[in-house]
């Protein structure tokens, strides 16, 4: 890097500070902290949402899997944008409408306060190790573009940073971020996209230069084959309806309609901008082979194709994808801390300022793990592997007990919901660590043994009152509120177009799904489908929210 770039990075830096200073005298409790107030607009709602969800686990992690194995790996973004539909459209309106702060809020209105302790307490955990391998692909990248390759001194600066903007100004200041970093983010992209591309030859020099099984969407074997496909399309359900970094903006949203709007419009938009992530790993597997270090693949990029100046203002943009889901985690996890365990468990008398004080506290510790958790992602083979470890053990269950019985099924209880987590989480545990079983059977194993022990578990004791079902039931139907304003969403679509609309989601769904499943015969004719499948469900998702 030349001077001009770390003038470049350094003015990033303040301004950083200084918008998190300048948000600080508006925070004033803790739901402006926490859910800013809920002021979000759909524009600001569906920013926050692309800049939250993408970040250097993509730029880094994502790419130097691309680098590796192929395009497939795309489906880990694409399935979870068509997982931010399904939110949109059928289950993030409900949990808007019971106006909480976080899902453990919510699994104590559904089940009661054991579950919500239980959970609350081990998303923070859960959280705090995405941060950490989030944190630590930022470490990566300033280590493979910079002079300065000291793990520590990165990890230091990157935290302290994201921290103290955080701590200081709270989700008004994300959200003020998160517009500014999403622009950062597009820019530099479309820096460095076309400057590989055209060194490459653009397509027809990656189809000339690639292996054929790099440019198979749906890949018929290896660890991002069509089983990965199906894997992560569930995972990204459970992602889009309980992940509390995610959720914490939409619960932020102005109104119902806009909770649709912005979760939809996000999800759409985030499709086309992911090829500018997976683009560069293609190219990298030409312009720099051999590389024993995958994650390497951007950096090393970056290092040798960027001009001074440009390479600053990409390095920003990078740095800002990053921020964006640092700090956004950072919250999500501090409410959780707060609003689950401090305010349910330890003090229920807390006054406002109490809360408000908690809540900052927690996000210097939030922070604090995500630094100690940074050590342990190499272990577990890099960042993607040890993300979709985590989630495949500890988020499946959650998806299972929290929308599936939660939402669907009155008769799951209490002691169902924790039996099913608890018997899950450990045999999935096992399975993965003791028996050496696959990412993608890990998640499906999980997720079968949640569905199997809740209701069992829920049948053998004692029913809920029905007024524990009685208030989430309620939240599936337009609220007051909503009729009175002429604004109201219906889930379950009454006018024509909208029936249309739904049919329209459903054989996209179906078209995805028999593309995906025809994956194992490595034909052309299956990433064609599964593709289409997608932008047809897109498309009835748009329709829904738009015309109805």
């Amino acid at each position: 890097m030349h001077l001009i770039d770390w003038l470049i990075l350094a003015f990033f830096i303040i301004l950083m500070f200084g918008i998190g200073r300048f948000f600080y005298r508006w925070i004033g409790s803790s739901d402006d902290f926490q859910v800013a107030g809920r002021t979000l607009t759909p524009f600001i709602l569906a920013a926050t949402m692309m800049s939250t969800n993408m970040n250097l686990y993509n730029f880094i992690g994502e790419t130097g899997s691309t680098y590796q194995y192929g395009i497939s790996v795309i489906w880990h973004e694409w399935t979870g944008n068509m997982a931010l539909v399904f939110a949109g459209l059928f289950v993030i309106p409900i949990l808007r409408r019971l106006r909480i702060n976080t899902i453990p809020e919510y699994l104590e209105m559904r089940f009661g306060v054991r579950v919500r302790g239980l959970i609350g307490i081990l998303w923070v955990l859960r959280l705090s190790f995405w941060l950490g391998v989030v944190i630590y692909t930022g470490v990566t990248l300033m280590q493979g573009i910079t002079e300065v390759k000291s793990f520590e001194f990165w990890l230091a600066v990157l935290a302290t940073v994201t921290i103290i903007y955080t701590y200081l100004g709270g989700m008004f200041a994300i959200f003020v971020n998160h517009v500014l970093q999403f622009i950062m983010m597009l820019a530099g992209s479309l820096v460095l996209v076309p400057i590989v591309m055209s060194v490459c030859g653009w397509l027809p020099g990656l189809i000339e230069k690639l292996p054929e099984y790099h440019l198979s969407i749906v890949a018929p074997s290896g660890p991002f084959s069509w089983q990965f496909t199906f894997a992560i399309f569930v995972l990204g359900l459970q992602w889009a309806c309980t992940d509390q970094g995610m959720l914490q903006a939409s619960f932020g949203a102005k109104n119902i309609r806009t909770v649709a709007k912005g979760v939809i419009l996000g999800g759409l938009a985030l499709t086309a901008f992911n090829f500018l992530i997976f683009a560069p790993g293609l190219c990298a597997r030409i312009l720099v082979p051999g590389l024993e270090n995958f994650d390497l693949a951007v950096p090393t990029l970056l290092a040798n194709y960027m001009v001074p100046g440009v390479l600053g203002i990409t390095i920003c943009g990078l740095m800002a994808s990053q921020m964006s889901t640092i700090d956004a985690n950072l919250v999500a996890s501090a409410t959780l801390f707060t609003n689950d365990v401090y305010k349910t468990i330890l003090r229920k008398d807390a006054t406002k300022r109490d809360i408000l004080r908690v809540t900052r506290i927690s996000t210097i510790a939030a922070g604090i793990m995500m630094i100690v958790f940074a050590y342990a992602v190499p272990k577990l083979g890099g960042a993607v592997n040890a993300y979709l470890t985590l989630i495949g053990i500890i988020d499946m269950p959650l998806f299972v007990i929290a929308i599936v019985y939660g939402l669907l099924w009155k008769r799951a209880n209490e002691k169902g919901a924790l039996w099913a987590y608890f018997i899950a989480a450990i045999v999935a545990g096992i399975a993965r660590f003791g028996f050496g079983l696959s990412n993608n059977l890990t998640t499906f194993l999980s997720a079968g043994i949640a569905l199997v022990a809740c209701p069992i578990a829920s049948l053998l004791s004692e029913p809920l009152s029905s007024e524990k079902t009685e208030k989430i039931w309620k939240a599936r139907r337009p609220s007051k509120e909503e009729i009175e304003s002429g604004d109201e969403y219906n889930i379950i679509p009454k006018t024509n177009i909208g029936k249309i609309s739904i049919g329209i989601y459903l054989f996209g769904f179906l078209l995805f799904v028999v593309g995906t499943f025809l994956g194992m015969t490595g034909t052309w004719i299956a990433s064609l489908l599964a593709v289409l499948g997608m932008l047809i469900y897109f498309l009835g998702g748009f329709m829904k929210f738009s015309l109805e």
